[in-house]
């Protein structure tokens, strides 16, 4: 037996082995000139035996598929081209609806037969050509493959034609209307037809003829402010109370200063007043959304509600929404009688304490010592024009010198001492 090795066979191999592996020798080379790693386990390097390998290498161990075409989403894949003519007889593993070889019968697009080629043997249809291209992730899931825009444009020009069919009928039709109505017209003149008869007649033609296209009207410019608008059925109705009529200014765009009034973009309310203590301001229509909350009956309407809620707390039930008539009486009798509970309790607090006489306010003068007398000084302090204001006196006479003093008792306070004296001569007796 030839194939089989002699102990003295195997262990030259293993001492050459273990040289190639400690580098001592040059590592071996496959059939393409390469080095073989002699750290490669036995089982990897070796090649199955029914491979018939004819020296050693690591051949076995590579992917030998030829890798096709890889196609991008861009490539044209040519679909319904056929590949020849069709064949006479039905072939085996052929299609068992239409008789092609080049898809199976769940991908076939002819209509389905009752009887199908392979039974039948007739109408065998021809092969379509098929291209083996490897699609790459994009190419695979492209859902505009094998779109000819050209045949868009096909669309396009039919399109165009069937919309100038509709206009030249709808025109041969307005001009139609407008001969009768002429042909109506000169018959009245004439007088051959009764005259009520022919203008009844002619009312109802002119009121027949409706508008044109063009002359409608978007809805939606036709939205009056504060209406809701109509929505189709199972849709909820969607309100316009905040929209603006459109030649009006916007309220973010009478002050473009980052720091003017607050707007709020998602309710469309400004409620401060963006050009306050500008000289625009006395000019301007709006003063902001809290200012018509304060003119009106919008404090009345606040008030009703504030007494709503303190009735509601001391066990009162009232609903102004429902019976408005019935809280503002009822506000109307509240506030009565506190008014007449406060003037009962002053009064009785007068009779038995007084005090009526301090009531009255003092005149302003006195309050802000202020009058409206004009008075004019010069850069001097001196008098210029009008009354000097008179100083307040006590009653006590002052400004009196005392024994030839030049100066007023109290002029002078002695710090060693701690007396009063003249600020003259320093005197601290008085005589």
């Amino acid at each position: 037996m030839s194939g089989l090795k002699s102990s003295e066979d195997r262990r030259r191999e293993r001492e050459l082995e273990e040289a190639r592996k400690a580098g001592t020798i040059p590592a071996e080379r496959d059939a393409d000139g390469n080095e073989i790693n002699p750290h490669i386990p036995q089982f990897m390097a070796q090649a199955p035996w029914y491979l018939n390998a004819e020296g050693p290498g690591l051949k076995h161990q590579k992917n030998l598929k030829q890798k096709g075409q890889v196609a991008s989403a861009t490539d044209f894949k040519p679909r319904g081209q056929k590949a020849g003519p069709a064949a006479t007889y039905f072939r085996k593993g052929a299609c068992t609806n239409c008789g092609a070889m080049t898809h199976s019968t769940k991908d076939c697009v002819e209509r389905p037969r009752k009887k199908g080629a392979r039974y039948s043997g007739k109408d065998i249809k021809p092969d379509e050509v098929t291209v083996e291209m490897a699609y790459d992730y994009a190419g695979k899931r492209d859902h505009w493959a094998q779109f000819d825009p050209a045949a868009h444009m096909d669309k396009i020009r039919a399109h165009e034609a069937e919309a100038e069919v509709r206009r030249k009928a709808a025109q041969q039709k307005k001009l139609g209307e407008l001969a009768a109505r002429e042909r109506k017209r000169e018959r009245r003149g004439k007088g051959k037809e009764g005259g009520e008869g022919d203008s009844a007649t002619d009312t109802d033609t002119d009121g027949s003829v409706g508008p044109s296209d063009d002359e409608k009207v978007d809805e939606a410019e036709q939205v009056i402010i504060g209406q809701d608008v109509k929505a189709p059925a199972g849709k909820a109705k969607a309100s316009v109370r905040n929209l603006r009529i459109r030649e009006d200014t916007a309220k973010y765009l009478l002050n473009l200063d980052v720091n003017s009034a607050y707007y709020d973009p998602k309710t469309r309310s400004m409620r401060d007043n963006p050009l306050r203590g500008s000289a625009l301001a006395d000019a301007s229509t709006f003063a902001g959304d809290n200012f018509q909350r304060a003119t009106g009956d919008a404090v009345q309407m606040a008030q009703l509600q504030l007494y709503e809620f303190e009735a509601y707390e001391k066990g009162q039930s009232m609903q102004m929404n429902a019976d408005p008539t019935t809280v503002e009486m009822m506000n109307k009798i509240y506030r009565e009688k506190k008014e007449k509970l406060k003037d009962t309790r002053s009064n009785k607090i007068l009779e038995k304490y007084g005090g009526q006489q301090h009531l009255a306010a003092p005149p302003k003068e006195l309050l802000f010592a202020q009058t409206e007398d004009y008075v004019e000084y010069d850069r001097s302090g001196g008098l210029r024009a009008g009354k000097e204001k008179a100083v307040a006196k006590s009653r006590y006479e002052e400004d009196v010198l005392e024994q030839n003093h030049l100066a007023v008792w109290g002029s002078h306070f002695d710090t060693a001492t701690f007396r009063w004296g003249y600020a003259d001569d320093h005197s601290t007796l008085r005589n």
